[in-house]
This record gives structure tokens, C-alpha cells and sequence, in this order.
């Protein structure tokens, strides 16, 4: 039965084109006895009025030519009804083709019009899906490479921050006279703790993971130093602030590389877009579950200082925050911008 039914269903075209057929055959059929009846009456009243009287033979001929006419008549109705029929099935099957060069030629706009429930419907259906499915991969394709081209600008950017930092502290030690051996290890750390970043950084640009967790085992004394690079990054060019009276000590498992990118990027934000008469806070607070970092700056109104930049670092830092569970919060108006970041510190 299952079999029988399947047969049925994929002959819907052939059953339909025998009806069309069958159609145009009756409708023949009653356009030959009409014009026969027609034309019959018509000779009779044309003979009798003459007073034409035929022989047995001359009626049989008559009607023989009568019929042929007739016949000849129903059969040039049938053919034209029939080919009207088929052609409208042949004018969609035209639609079916243009739609198949349309998709050749990446015409997404173009609809096969669904019509019947036969085998030509279905294969529009299946262009339908085929167009369907192909908008799709190239939605998808286009978001991808648009997400790996944003994630590389992100990381360029990123990498620039560090770097900058190893080139101010190299200058720095090349024009100081005189470095303890102290100063010239606490530098060097630095260097090379920017370093690691770099190496971090240009891992991931080639497909390496770059953010993982990390167990930290005095958050306080980790938040410290950062602050203190902070710091020591800004304040030959700004008056900074920072507090930490609300970061209690915590410890569990957070992402070192990436919170480094938050502070890279805190520092670059603000040499780019903070006014330089005024301080630059840092806040961090920590419950022992929650990390909260906000800095808050003037924003500089001179000129090519732009608020709208293509917000690289802020989308970074945002990306970071949903790696830890968190969120960004932008608070500013037109003379103070404020950055709030929330991360969520596991265990």
C-alpha cells in the first residue's frame, strides 16, 4: 500500500496531463455533436426550401461530408484545448528554469511562484530550499569571516598596547643614566611580562586558544600590580587616581591573559580619548564572587579626539566580560566617559 501510494504521488504530473486530455476530448466530443446538429438542421431547412429531394446515396455522402467537417472542427477545438492546457504547465515549468539560472547567477531575490500539487511543484519547493539553504551558507560564511576579521582587528589591537609599553620602558632605560640593579629587574619583568602577552596574543591569531582560567591565588595582590602598571603606564601624561578600598582579598579561577587585556586596553583608551587637565580614575571591587573594574575620565574635546571611535578595545573588553560571565556598562555624556566591567570570578 505504502508503495502503491509513493507511485501515485510521484505520477500526479502524468495523471494530470491524461485529465487534460481527457478534458479537451469531451469538450470535442460536444463541440461535434453541437456543429453536427447544427449543420444538419441547417441542410434540411436549406433543402426543403428548394425542394432538393437526395437519393439514398447522395444522403449517405451528405452526411459522411457533414461529419468530416464536424469531426475535422472538434478535432482542431481538441488540439488547441489540449496544447492550452499543457502549455500552462510548460509556462511554469519555464519558471522552474529561471529560477534555476537565477540561483546560478546568485539572484537571491528571485521566487519560483508555488502552483499545483504535482511533480513540478515539488521541484520549485526543492529551488525554493535549494535557495533557502544557500542564502544561509553565505549569511553564515559572511558573519564568519566578519567575526574572524573583527577578532583580528580586536587582537591587533590589543597587541599594540603591550608593545607600546616594552618600546616606553626600553626608551625610558636607555635615557636614565643610572638603574639599580632593582629598577632594572622590576623593568624587565615588566618587559617581559608584556611580552608574554604579545606571544598570548599572536598565538590566537594563529587559531591557539588565548583566554583560559587560571588559578589566582591572592586576587588583591594580582589587582595591585595591574593597577600599579596602570599607573605607571599613565601617569607621566595623566594625574591618575586609584582605589582599592573595596577589593577585598579573593581568590579562584579567572582568565590572567585576559584581564591584562582589559587593563592594556583601559590604558589605551584613555591616553587616545581622555583630557589630560583632568585625573583618570581606576576603581576595582571585589566581593570575593564578583570583579568590578570602572574608569572614569574627562574626554578631551580637542580636536581628532573623536568619542565614536571604530571601539575595537571596547569590544574586546566586552567579549572578555562574556568569557567571564560578565557585562560591560558605558556610562558618559559629553564631558566624562565611565567604563564599569563586571567579571565573575569562578571556583
Amino acid at each position: 500500500m505504502l508503495i502503491s501510494g509513493k507511485r501515485k504521488k510521484h505520477n500526479r504530473l502524468a495523471w494530470e496531463i491524461l485529465g487534460f486530455m481527457v478534458m479537451a476530448f469531451v469538450i470535442a466530443g460536444i463541440i461535434f455533436c453541437f456543429l453536427y446538429s447544427i449543420a444538419e438542421s441547417i441542410a434540411s431547412v436549406y433543402l426543403i426550401e428548394r425542394q432538393i429531394f437526395l437519393t439514398e446515396v447522395q444522403q449517405a455522402v451528405f452526411q459522411l461530408w457533414l461529419r468530416s467537417i464536424c469531426l475535422a472542427a472538434s478535432c482542431v477545438a481538441f488540439l488547441v484545448l489540449f496544447l492550452f492546457m499543457l502549455g500552462q504547465k510548460l509556462s511554469y515549468l519555464v519558471a522552474i528554469i529561471r529560477g534555476v539560472e537565477a540561483l546560478e547567477q546568485r539572484d537571491e531575490n528571485y521566487q519560483i511562484p508555488l502552483k499545483g500539487k504535482d511533480e513540478l511543484t515539488e521541484l520549485a519547493q526543492s529551488i525554493h530550499y535549494l535557495s533557502k539553504s544557500q542564502q544561509m551558507l553565505a549569511q553564515k560564511e559572511k558573519e564568519i569571516k566578519e567575526e574572524r576579521e573583527a577578532w583580528i582587528r580586536s587582537v591587533s589591537h590589543d597587541i599594540r598596547t603591550p608593545l607600546t609599553s616594552i618600546l616606553s620602558y626600553s626608551q625610558f632605560m636607555k635615557e636614565k643614566d643610572k638603574l639599580t640593579q632593582e629598577e632594572i629587574y622590576s623593568y624587565i619583568s615588566l618587559m617581559e611580562s608584556k611580552a608574554e602577552q604579545i606571544k598570548a596574543l599572536a598565538d590566537g591569531l594563529l587559531g591557539e586558544e588565548t583566554d583560559f582560567w587560571e588559578t589566582v591565588d591572592d586576587g588583591r595582590l594580582f589587582m595591585e600590580q595591574l593597577a600599579s602598571e596602570w599607573e605607571e603606564v599613565l601617569e607621566d601624561q595623566f594625574s591618575c587616581q586609584t582605589d582599592l578600598t573595596e577589593c577585598q582579598k579573593f581568590s579562584g579561577n579567572v582568565s590572567i591573559r585576559g584581564i591584562r587585556r582589559i587593563f592594556d586596553n583601559l590604558v589605551s583608551n584613555a591616553e587616545k580619548y581622555a583630557d589630560k587637565k583632568y585625573p583618570v580614575e581606576l576603581i576595582i571591587k571585589s566581593d570575593g564572587e564578583w570583579l568590578i573594574l570602572i574608569q572614569r575620565n574627562k574626554i578631551s574635546k580637542q580636536e581628532g579626539h573623536q568619542t565614536e571611535s571604530h571601539k575595537i578595545g571596547l569590544n574586546s573588553i566586552r567579549q572578555i566580560a562574556k568569557f567571564h560571565g560578565g557585562n560591560v556598562q558605558i556610562n558618559s555624556d559629553e564631558d566624562t566617559f565611565e567604563i564599569e566591567i563586571s567579571l565573575q570570578i569562578r571556583f
